[in-house]
């Protein structure tokens, strides 16, 4: 009987090994995937610390990992990372170069720098990804889309490009945090409950986007404490206690800008 002939595996391949391990992947996948038996794969992970030690050493054909030069900053940013995705909070580029100068002022470094340069590397050295955050979205009805876009032309027929207006209003979330964050590679990305603060804007502009008309602006309050004082603003404000649109505001804006309009000398413009 002829004996088994025993694979010898690199350093990379067991890094390979170690990094399916630390990612989720079962023993029976790992071993498939790699051939191995049971033993080797026990003594593979076993040893998971000392083989990435020597990986990060420039052994078995991987290049050297580049060390920090602020290694206090990057573990002191490495913990802020962590509390914050436990808090469901994204975390950007800027927000991360800011706090890194933070540690670098709480911890005396005149030298430090958060250039782009050194945000790309910090984000290699500790395998750290922009991913999206899981979140909702919300199908639109096509048919109502098509048959709208089909009836469009009949209704604008006899109008003057510039006397064709396109109103629409669109949801401002101003306490909404972004949907994608940074997060380390292998770790699942999970948004947290977003604020449902908000506003609702109302744009205006003809077809040939030579007239803009200023933008209308609904909040919940009836005299926001930030206007105090302030006599002129470069928006339209109205009001209500879900700040959403009704019809009868806008009704009262159409029929300002229908007033505005008269002045111009515009008649009746063709509004969708």
């Amino acid at each position: 009987m002829s004996k088994r002939k025993i694979r010898v595996l690199s350093l990379s391949e067991k890094l390979k090994i170690v990094n399916a391990f630390e990612c989720g992947k079962s023993r029976n996948e790992i071993q498939s995937e790699f051939g191995l038996p049971e033993s080797t794969y026990y003594k593979i992970i076993k040893s998971r610390d000392s083989i990435k030690s020597q990986c990060s050493e420039g052994h078995g054909n991987i290049k050297r990992s580049r060390h920090s030069e602020f290694p206090d900053i990057e573990n002191c940013l490495l913990e802020w990372i962590k509390q914050t995705l436990n808090k469901n909070i994204p975390i950007d580029g800027p927000l991360l170069k800011q706090k890194s100068k933070d540690f670098a002022t709480r911890l005396g470094y005149q030298n430090f720098s958060a250039s782009n340069g050194w945000l790309e590397g910090f984000k290699r050295r500790h395998d750290i990804a922009f991913k999206k955050a899981a979140g909702e979205s919300r199908s639109v009805d096509q048919s109502v889309c098509n048959r709208w876009t089909e009836e469009l032309p009949s209704l604008l027929k006899g109008y003057d490009p510039n006397d064709i207006y396109n109103a629409d209003e669109t949801a401002l979330f101003f306490k909404c945090l972004p949907d994608k964050t940074f997060t380390f590679k292998g770790e699942k990305c999970h948004g947290g409950k977003q604020s449902k603060e908000r506003l609702t804007i109302l744009q205006c502009v003809n077809m040939t986007g030579t007239d803009k008309l200023p933008l209308l602006m609904i909040g919940k309050s009836k005299r926001p404490r930030c206007f105090k004082g302030v006599k002129t603003l470069p928006v339209d404000y109205a009001s209500n206690t879900k700040a959403w649109m009704t019809k009868i505001l806008f009704k009262d804006w159409l029929k300002n800008v229908d007033k505005k309009m008269m002045m111009k000398n515009k008649k009746n413009p063709a509004f969708h």
